[in-house]
């Protein structure tokens, strides 16, 4: 245990000759490792209660490799009550997916030059790898379990100030999760901060799915594997990180048996197993209500884990091929200064992996989907494509922008939708009740991604349902722009509600539907409608 000169206690926690006999090889090479929090700037208190100042370097331990290095590391930081198993420049090769223990941080060397994983230029110097899967179309191909690995915890239910922390990861994802019991059981404290992750989706075990004659080398990406995927009970942070394309992991496969719309077997080429083709990040992504428009609403009382506090995602990088950008559930969830890339003109024959698409065929594609209460959602810069259908001449579903929906959600309460810029609608969509909502700052240019309703509406509130009418109260909708769509405001009863200063930067006017009772003034290049 070494005990520096400048008036704190840091501990530097290494071995020599076994476990029980902690020295500092020299001061030289103590000072060289990370013992300050990485996230002091973020100014969240609950990040303290991390021991960044426990360290261990673990290419100093025993083992044959590294991850009998990182088992060892692990072991001693437990001791200790946790601590950050730090891993110096270098790529490290992992066999299979790592098990953190409670208490534990992985991380790697400090971004430099450039600390913005939203910048091109962003690297790390830490690296991991792990397994890539090679695919062989044939008998029953090779085995899911060789590859698609990954970071997860030893103990979800408990397991508390743990994360990853400056690695750059390829093959491999992040998941955090809860103890997958109704109960959602998890620790606090959790935190992804700095890292790139590349090639980092799951295969769905559904496919192949031999009732449908598929053949047994088919495989199809998982539709609700996140790169990254965190629970906690309370306080959890997802912030600096990069997803960017994956590269040349994706294969094509020809001789793909599937159904087509009427659910007569086919046989087609060009499937790809895309790794983009996924969930970026969820956060605290539970379905807390009743499916479709018709309820019923998640409570903190009948969904408690859906309204868990402390949750911050910000300045994240998301490159995407179809799937979410972000989804998050929470109260008080703070979804800040996000860049979310979806592209345009991307063919996808089947979102299933087992029936062709057309153009009611849906593959979630929107870049922020927001559950729970008093959420602020600011600062926040996407670009939304939807999909091409198989044949090529129409482009399947979804494309939002930012959307809270009734479907598996609550209703809307004290929540804050501020500054964000992007190509496609607010989707404020069949709420079941807004109590409380600002929309200022906006600028929606819709573009190719559209979803274009009836109206072209690029800014969508609605508290009702399909068949049914909800109250909307207290929705401000000020000074944001648009561009070709227009505005909705819907709900009853309504009160309190203001529709002031929106701009429509496009030729011509552009529709403000009313459907609710709002004070309207100094809009500019909008219609009146009711």
């Amino acid at each position: 245990m070494l005990n520096f000169n400048d008036g704190r206690r840091r501990f530097l926690i290494t071995t020599g000759l076994s476990l029980g006999a902690c020295i500092a090889h020299n001061r030289a090479w103590a000072a060289e490792l990370p013992f300050e929090s990485p996230l002091a700037a973020l100014k969240l208190e609950w990040t303290n209660q991390l021991k960044w100042v426990n360290v261990v370097d673990v290419t100093h331990l025993p083992g044959e490799g590294i991850e009998e290095k990182l088992t060892a590391a692990q072991s001693l930081l437990s001791v200790k009550g946790g601590g950050v198993a730090y891993f110096p420049a270098g790529t490290y090769s992992f066999k299979d997916s790592i098990k953190l223990l409670d208490g534990i941080v992985l991380r790697g060397v400090d971004p430099s030059p450039v600390k913005s994983a939203q910048n091109d230029n962003y690297g790390l110097l830490t690296k991991f790898e792990f397994p890539k899967y090679e695919f062989a179309p044939e008998g029953d191909g090779t085995p899911i379990l060789k590859a698609f690995k990954g970071i997860y915890l030893a103990d979800p239910a408990g397991a508390s100030n743990v994360g990853v922390v400056n690695i750059d990861i390829n093959r491999g994802h992040i998941h955090l999760n809860d103890d997958g019991t109704e109960a959602h059981k998890a620790g606090r404290n959790r935190i992804v901060f700095g890292c790139v992750l590349r090639n980092a989706a799951g295969a769905d075990a559904s496919i192949p799915n031999l009732k449908l004659n598929q053949k047994g080398w088919q495989r199809f990406t998982a539709r609700h594997h996140a790169a990254i995927d965190v629970c906690a009970d309370a306080n959890l942070l997802i912030a600096n990180n990069r997803l960017p394309k994956s590269g040349d992991d994706n294969f094509m496969m020809n001789g793909y048996v599937i159904q087509d719309t009427k659910k007569k077997e086919t046989t087609i080429d060009g499937i790809v197993f895309d790794y983009d083709n996924r969930p970026g990040m969820y956060v605290n992504h539970y379905n807390i209500g009743g499916p479709g428009g018709q309820g019923p609403d998640g409570t903190p009382e009948t969904h408690p884990h859906g309204f868990r506090k402390g949750i911050v995602i910000r300045d994240n990088y998301i490159f995407n091929t179809g799937r979410l950008g972000i989804g998050f559930c929470g109260d008080g969830v703070q979804c800040l200064n996000n860049m979310i890339r979806i592209p345009d003109d991307i063919w996808r024959p089947t979102v299933t992996g087992t029936i062709l698409t057309t153009g009611s065929a849906t593959n979630d594609n929107r870049a922020v989907e927001m559950r729970g209460w008093r959420w602020l959602v600011d600062g926040n810069d996407f670009q939304v494509h939807r999909n091409w259908a198989f044949e090529k001449k129409h482009k399947i579903n979804d494309g939002e922008g930012l959307m809270h929906e009734d479907h598996a959600n609550s209703t809307i309460k004290d929540s804050i939708l501020t500054n964000n810029r992007g190509n496609t609608y607010l989707s404020l969509y069949k709420t079941a009740g807004i109590d409380g909502l600002h929309i200022e700052g906006n600028d929606i240019r819709l573009g190719d991604g559209r979803q274009v309703s009836a109206n072209s509406i690029a800014i969508f509130v609605s508290a009702d349902r399909t068949k049914e009418r909800f109250p909307i109260k207290g929705v401000s909708i000020i000074k944001n722009t648009v561009a070709v769509g227009g505005i909705l405001i819907s709900g009853d009863p309504s009160e309190k509600n203001e529709v002031k200063g929106n701009k429509n930067a496009g030729v011509g006017t552009v529709p403000l539907i009313l459907k609710a009772d709002a004070g309207v003034a100094d809009n500019t290049g909008f219609e009146i409608k009711k």
